[in-house]
């Protein structure tokens, strides 16, 4: 992964927020890079925004929940640029609330993009990863997780939104196993709270699962203030991925605030662990 120029990156939700700046991250590497969002108008815009940086970068409209739609959008990149080196699972989306009072279209939604979208996209695009690295190229794929996907966070609850995450983790790791041995990277990346248009996800949530949503205007405003001071820069979240996957890494953690509720996850499971040995060692006195 030393060498990155002239490789080709997909990176879906790639029209705000941190996917937005994983293109731009990659465009200032030397990679071309195909922009693929749910909403075309917006993919337009900020490829056309990115290129003024300099640059090969080309939109593309695709809703990730849609495995026919990825397949179609594979076909299009192999065309358009012959191959496809970094893939950036990086679309999500996020319904606020407790378990108990999360509508079932919106906990199917995030499971719809969160984790199936990571799937179809795994699925889509590693007969392309396969040819590159098969060919002596870079292949990796990059999923978004969360730090959701390492513990509970304070902030919330997101409950279901944390489901999802945990999801992505096992998944990523599953694959990891599934690709061992053959050269195709596998990292997750691990954010915690950046500055992105998130909270208003549903702007442009499909029919199927209600339909489009505006966030109540105050209380955008609270959320964008509160990001604003506690909030990552995406720029820089995409230039820690970077890092992560140039060096290789399976967990890439952006945020040393995940720490305070990654530990707790761990200490649980050292305890469990500990008490097992104790338990099955007393049995055999």
């Amino acid at each position: 992964m030393a060498e990155l120029k002239g490789a080709v990156a997909v990176v879906t939700g790639g029209a705000s927020g941190i996917g937005r700046a994983l293109c731009a991250a990659a465009l200032a590497r030397g990679l071309r890079v195909a922009l693929v969002d749910i909403e075309a108008a917006r993919a337009e815009a900020a490829a056309t925004h990115l290129t003024a940086e300099g640059g090969e970068i080309r939109p593309y409209a695709c809703d990730v929940a849609d495995a026919g739609q990825l397949d179609h959008l594979a076909g299009l990149i192999r065309r358009d640029f012959g191959t496809v080196n970094l893939l950036f699972n990086n679309a999500g989306v996020i319904v606020g609330g407790p378990v108990e009072k999360t509508l079932p279209a919106d906990a199917l939604w995030m499971l719809s993009v969160n984790v199936m979208g990571v799937l179809h996209g795994v699925q889509s695009f590693l007969p392309l990863l396969k040819s590159a690295r098969a060919a002596g190229q870079p292949a990796h794929v990059i999923n978004t997780g969360s730090e959701n996907s390492l513990g509970v966070p304070v902030i919330g609850p997101t409950s279901v939104y944390t489901a999802t995450k945990h999801a992505v983790l096992g998944l990523t790791d599953a694959l990891r196993r599934d690709l061992a041995g053959n050269g195709i990277g596998v990292s997750l990346l691990c954010p915690g709270l950046v500055r992105t248009e998130i909270f208003d996800a549903r702007r442009n949530r499909p029919d199927q699962f209600g339909g489009p949503k505006r966030t109540a205007p105050e209380q955008a405003e609270r959320v964008r203030a509160m990001m604003a001071t506690e909030g990552q820069d995406p720029a820089l979240t995409a230039e820690l991925c970077f890092e992560g996957i140039e060096r290789g890494d399976f967990l890439i953690v952006t945020d040393p605030a995940i720490r305070g509720f990654a530990t707790k996850r761990h200490s649980e499971v050292e305890a469990a662990l500990d008490h097992i040995d104790r338990r099955l060692a007393a049995s055999k006195l």
